[in-house]
């Protein structure tokens, strides 16, 4: 089906037509049509399927011929980059009308939001937070709002964003349609979507499908250190159609990734949420624009990345979330076109692929190892570039900040660096470097490392004195009549064996260790038995320390 056959009204049509739409989405078949008519609508749906447009078309066609003013839409959205992709998209629809779109969205002054408010004729596109700021402040007014559209219902649900979705659905007690997105129909979704709307119409396309046939899948079975060379010559040797992007599960690998990329001359650049968003939105500008052929990413950008010329998607690691997995590789593939995602898979992402692929219910086409691949290309390459912070390797922004790298020697220790740069295991000798003796404060003479001679000399000392203290407890044990009468060297008894025996035999076999807390009243009786052998053992130990 064709946009021409929906009979929308003139000036939307001649904005769609210069936008270059032709050919409706299968979701967009479905929802413009009951969207029109005012039906709510919840719709089942992933990124990347053209759900943007087929909840916007019929919104402002509604908006347009029935000609409503003031703030007749809100659009809900849980990441300020989906906010602005949203926004833009519908500037390309209201080109030829006087119909404004506000993008709300936190990380930006107030005061500039509050203008773009002022007498506002037209759609308001937000994130929840920010939104309840202005509307408790007074400057946005949500009551005349008609249209309320919630996109990526359970992505907001995720994050925690019920209660505020709840108390705008209140504030806006003038709706006249409600549509609701959302990529999965978990039970909090469907709640929401019973509570709130009017007999929906269920739409549920197979989106998984839908992009894994236009997405040319591979997947590359590689140790942790291999996947970073092979990346690099990967791209180096393939000639790709339009854009890229580097997809990571952890946002300390961005530097290294972009820093590397750049030594060999591959205009990259890096986006995470450590960045400010007024870094954020000039990144994914000039990423637009095609300043910079690829762009390294977490999760946090995989649904906010609206590029149209996006021809590749490296998974550096695969996703934990298996859901993740197609909204990375549905960055390609976009309004119609095909794709290609190749997948790295060390042995930290098994656990992962297992899970992935009974998601997709299919198995990943696996690409064999070209082994002149694995080593980082030799030769000279120039390097790009771009005058950010990731012009600079790991050392160099340390030194910038003040702070002295640290790394690891080969066992994995931790090493730190000295004032003049080299660097010595944390695990090292702590003695002195011109092998005299020094004193822990600095010659002050406390606490001095003793040579082993004089520590020789001080255990002989003390042993001849132990020896003279036992020897006399000894004789006087000798002498008192009633040690003779306990006889502790009797002779065992016919048929039976001597406890003193028993005792030692059963220590030498099996040792038992007492637990104070564990032991039992039978315990107490054996312990107090062997408390004497205990003290009589410690002479033998210590001449056996020091070398009898």
């Amino acid at each position: 089906m064709k946009f021409e056959e929906l009979n929308l009204e003139p000036n939307l049509q001649k904005a769609i037509e210069k936008a270059g739409f032709v050919e409706l989405t299968p979701i967009q078949e479905k929802a413009i049509p009951h969207g029109i008519e005012g039906k709510d609508i919840t719709g089942l749906a992933q990124t990347g399927t053209g759900k943007t447009v087929a909840f916007l078309v019929p919104i402002i066609h509604n908006v347009l011929t029935k000609g409503i003013k003031g703030v007749s839409t809100l659009i809900l959205a849980p990441t300020r980059e989906l906010v602005i992709q949203i926004s833009e998209e519908a500037e390309k629809l209201l080109k030829y009308t006087d119909t404004r779109v506000v993008p709300i969205i936190g990380g930006t002054d107030y005061k500039s939001q509050n203008r773009d408010l002022e007498g506002l004729n037209g759609l308001i596109v937000a994130t929840p937070g920010r939104l309840i700021d202005l509307a408790r402040g007074g400057t946005a007014d949500l009551e005349q709002v008609e249209f309320f559209v919630l996109d990526e219902a359970d992505r907001m649900l995720d994050m925690g964003f019920i209660n505020d979705i709840r108390w705008l659905l209140h504030k806006c007690k003038n709706r006249k349609q409600t549509l609701l997105f959302s990529a999965t129909l978990s039970v909090e979704v469907m709640r929401l979507a019973y509570r709130f709307m009017n007999e929906p119409v269920e739409i549920q396309i197979n989106p998984d499908k839908l992009i894994t046939e236009r997405i040319d899948q591979k997947l590359v079975h590689l140790g942790r250190e291999e996947k970073l060379p092979y990346m690099v010559n990967t791209i180096l040797d393939s000639e790709v159609d339009g854009q890229g992007i580097i997809f990571t599960n952890f946002k300390a690998n961005i530097p290294r990734i972009v820093h590397t990329l750049r030594k060999y001359g591959i205009p990259v650049t890096g986006i995470s949420s450590d960045l400010d968003q007024k870094k954020r939105l000039r990144l994914m500008r000039d990423f637009k624009s095609g300043r910079f052929k690829y762009m390294v990413a977490t999760d946090v950008a995989s649904r906010g990345i609206d590029v149209e010329n996006i021809g590749l998607v490296f998974n550096f690691d695969l996703p934990q979330d298996t859901e993740n997995y197609v909204h990375r590789i549905g960055r390609t593939a976009r309004a119609g076109r095909l794709g290609k995602a190749v997948s790295f898979c060390s042995e930290t992402d098994y656990n992962e692929l297992e899970k992935i692929e009974r998601y997709l219910r299919q198995k990943i086409e696996v690409t064999p190892v070209e082994e002149e691949l694995l080593d980082f290309p030799k030769g000279e390459f120039e390097p790009f570039v771009a005058g950010d912070a990731y012009d600079q390797g790991p050392k160099e922004r340390h030194q910038r900040n003040g702070k002295q790298p640290q790394s690891r020697d080969g066992r994995g220790n931790r090493k730190q660096g000295d004032r003049n740069g080299s660097f010595q295991n944390d695990n090292r000798d702590r003695g002195p470097r011109d092998g005299k003796d020094r004193s822990r404060d600095r010659g002050k003479g406390r606490f001095e490392r003793k040579k082993p001679e004089s520590a020789i000399r001080e255990a002989e000392q003390f042993l001849q004195k132990a020896d003279t203290v036992l020897g006399t407890v000894a004789e006087k044990r000798d002498k008192n009549p009633k040690n003779k009468k306990k006889g502790k060297n009797r002779k065992p008894k016919e048929g039976g064996v001597n406890k003193s025996f028993q005792s030692e035999d059963r220590s030498q076999n099996q040792p038992q260790t007492y637990d104070k807390k564990k032991r039992n009243l039978f315990d107490i009786n054996e312990s107090k038995q062997n408390q004497s052998k205990k003290k009589e053992s410690v002479w033998r130990k210590i001449k056996s320390f020091f070398g009898d």
